[in-house]
């Protein structure tokens, strides 16, 4: 009998300890990897259309622009798509929407109502791409805006290349506004826009992934996960990006000789104010940095909140004169 309890026990035991060492990577994957958001998958389900806010919009025609659709490759070669609209002025300025996770350019193209009303088509050509995972690009971990930054950068080479564009302001929202902290401040990242001689005059972050840690923390902690099972999943994750995820929040990544703006609602449940506000505190230098707090409207709704709208479109207004006054 004791003999059957002691083989029980070494079972017990060993079962633990390979669940315990498999858990990390289940966490991981969880991460990295979500269902991508196809335009079949959003134009088919009307709950998404709704959500997406594209009711009667599923191309930027509908919005009055011209466009052309253009597949291009990101820095590892992934296969991915995108908007390109020409303004209706020549310039060498272009204005990219970056949309973030479980999305893709269906949800941003409808900011091209701002564009309109802000007259920013005579001033700025627009792209708006899907990057991977999303869209018609192709399926891929996205790294919580880690890979998404090349996308982005690629992006930019893309109209450097083809259209002979060399300066840029950036609109990222949610995990998309990562991925733009992660292209202007990633070292390796920052150095190929440099070599290309490519400016970013300004960026625009609506409900920004400001800190990856405190944000899977927070998701884990709701969760009801213990600290010591989420130290183990972010620690596995850091190390499949090469120990950078620390260096993965607004607070590290901004480069404060680019004007951005930050719109954030204070009811956020998915990219929370206070997050946001505690890496504000730890930002040494402000300059440039102007932020607009909103309360009301849940994740990356602040656009699409009746009441807030008109004072979200005269902000960002203000912001983008600013920018070309300056």
């Amino acid at each position: 009998m004791k003999r059957k309890i002691v083989v029980i026990f070494a079972v017990v035991v060993m079962l633990f300890i390979i669940l315990w060492t498999l858990f990390p990577y289940y966490g991981v994957y969880q991460i990295t990897h979500y269902e991508p958001y196809t335009f079949e998958k959003v134009l088919s389900d009307t709950a998404l259309v709704k959500k997406y806010a594209i009711e009667g919009h599923s191309r930027p025609e509908d919005y009055g622009f011209e466009s052309e659709e253009i597949d291009f490759r990101s820095l590892d070669s992934l296969r991915l798509s995108g908007w390109y609209i020409p303004a209706k002025k020549a310039t060498d300025h272009c204005l990219i929407l970056v949309h973030g996770r479980t999305s893709n350019r269906l949800k941003t193209m409808k900011y091209l109502a701002l564009v309109d009303s802000l007259g920013l088509g005579t001033l700025y050509n627009i792209f708006i791409p899907d990057l991977r995972n999303s869209g018609k690009s192709e399926e891929a971990p996205t790294f919580m805006g880690y890979k998404f930054a090349e996308d982005v950068v690629a992006s930019m080479l893309l109209v450097h290349d083809r259209y002979e564009q060399d300066t840029f302001l950036l609109y990222g929202f949610s995990m998309g506004a990562m991925a733009i902290l992660n292209a202007t401040g990633r070292p390796d990242l920052r150095k190929i826009l440099n070599d290309k001689h490519l400016a970013v005059e300004g960026i625009i972050l609506d409900s920004p992934l400001a800190n990856v840690k405190e944000t899977i923390k927070a998701e884990m902690e709701t969760e009801g996960l213990p600290t010591i099972a989420f130290s183990k999943i972010y620690d596995q994750y850091s190390s499949i990006i090469h120990d950078y995820a620390d260096s993965m929040k607004l607070s590290v990544l901004r480069d404060p000789s680019i004007p951005m703006l930050i719109l954030q609602s204070e009811d956020d449940g998915t990219t929370r104010a206070f997050i946001l506000k505690n890496e504000l505190k730890s930002m040494k230098n402000k300059g440039h940095l102007t932020v607009k707090w909103f309360q009301g409207p849940g994740h990356v709704r602040i656009f699409q909140y009746p009441a807030l709208k008109d004072d979200y479109i005269k902000t960002v207004g203000a912001f983008v004169r600013a920018l070309r006054a300056g």
